[in-house]
């Protein structure tokens, strides 16, 4: 069986979490291809993949493309763009290898525009993460909603595509919408695979200041982290306690009117942030996590899907600092697994800001959320792992 594997981008953990899991849970013999872009194709991240899976074969396609503007005109043409250019990749290299099988890591590339294609891949059956589905989210049952029958109508094109197998996700809320309200089969649920070293437990501590509430901003670093938030909330606490954020990952141009230096002078925050912008390898990830007393879990613009971060910090069994809204908001309400900031409300927040005080202060309130995170990774742990379950769906 030969099994394509697409994801041509880098941002988030596509690579190193999604495609990683898959290719663990398949045998050698097993030809495994990955299509990626050439801007990744000399990325450390992909260095990283295949110095682990040396069986894997690396093909290469375009670039995908992102919209200056975000009107859903401009969304749509550029989904087309990215399906085509996929697609023809996809047709150029089935000529010689025979592709059974396509998995893409991030159908949200083209999925608008791949559901009116009734035979996408020349009889190739696929399946592939639909990493932020969206259509829950504007269910209203006591209003008409336009946006929420616009996301039904493309979510029932795709699912009924007859080369469709499955369609993964790790968002439970809309797992569970999907089946019960719009009784969608082919969609399935996956929790996260987060991929943990067991073999160094202890950290060397080389990145946080002694004597601090350490917090970590890891991952993807996007202006949807609420950096300005954070930048308030180290003014609202500085003065209680010694607070030190660090910054870790590959940073977009967006970020840098935030974290460079002169805006972090301005605030007043210089002092508390050390500013990481590179890719961090996975003996750092890991050192960086069992280091850290909080992780930032604060997305704005998008804070309604699930997020890697979140789910590498339930792995590390580390409390996480989250607004309400969204599956992440959900988690946190549910399971107390650190303080919540609410933003909108100024008493609220204000309350939220003192909360951290008395976790540097009061070491019970901190265990007991640790206490909860075991909680739940015991609940993931249990679960099916991706690789597994695409794995009995391909074979």
């Amino acid at each position: 069986m030969n099994l394509l594997i697409v994801e041509p981008e880098i941002r988030g953990h596509f690579l190193s979490l999604y495609v990683r899991s898959i290719i663990k849970f398949f045998k050698t013999k097993k030809k495994i291809y990955l299509l990626t872009s050439k801007k990744i194709y000399k990325s450390n991240v992909l260095k990283v993949l295949v110095k682990e899976n040396p069986n894997i074969k690396i093909i290469i396609s375009k670039d995908i493309r992102y919209p200056n503007m975000k009107n859903p005109l401009m969304l749509i043409i550029y989904q087309l763009v990215n399906f085509l250019r996929i697609r023809k990749s996809i047709f150029k290299y089935n000529k010689k290898l025979n592709f059974d099988h396509i998995f893409f890591t991030n159908l949200d590339h083209f999925d608008k525009v791949l559901c009116f294609f009734k035979n996408p891949f020349q009889f190739i059956k696929f399946s592939g993460i639909l990493v932020n589905p969206r259509v829950h989210q504007f269910y209203n049952k006591n209003a008409i909603n336009f946006k929420f029958k616009i996301y039904k109508f493309f979510l029932s094109l795709l699912t009924s595509n007859n080369y469709l197998i499955k369609i993964f996700s790790n968002d439970i809320l809309f797992y569970n919408f999907s089946r019960r309200k719009l009784n969608k089969k082919k969609i399935v649920y996956f929790n996260e695979p987060i991929i943990f070293n067991k073999k160094n437990k202890k950290s060397k501590n080389v990145f946080f200041k002694k004597n601090s509430l350490k917090i970590l901003v890891y991952g993807a670093i996007r202006c949807s982290k609420s950096f300005e938030e954070l930048i308030d909330l180290v003014k609202k606490i500085q003065s209680k306690i010694n607070v030190h954020i660090i910054v870790a990952g590959q940073h977009e141009l967006e970020v840098k009117k935030f974290l460079n230096k002169k805006n972090l002078l301005k605030n007043k925050v210089y002092k508390n942030f050390t500013i990481i912008n590179r890719f961090i390898y996975p003996d750092e990830e890991q050192n960086l996590f069992l280091s850290t007393d909080l992780v930032w879990c604060v997305y704005k613009n998008t804070p309604l899907g699930s997020s890697g971060v979140f789910h590498l910090s339930c792995n590390y069994l580390k409390p996480v600092i989250t607004n309400k809204e969204g599956l992440i908001g959900w988690y946190n309400n549910k399971y107390k697994l650190g303080p919540i900031l609410n933003f909108q409300d100024e008493n609220d927040y204000l309350i939220s800001s003192k909360k951290l005080i008395e976790l540097f202060n009061n070491k019970k309130k901190y265990n007991q959320f640790y206490s909860n995170q075991q909680k739940l990774l015991k609940i993931f742990r249990k679960q099916k792992k991706l690789g597994q379950m695409v794995k009995d769906f391909v074979t």
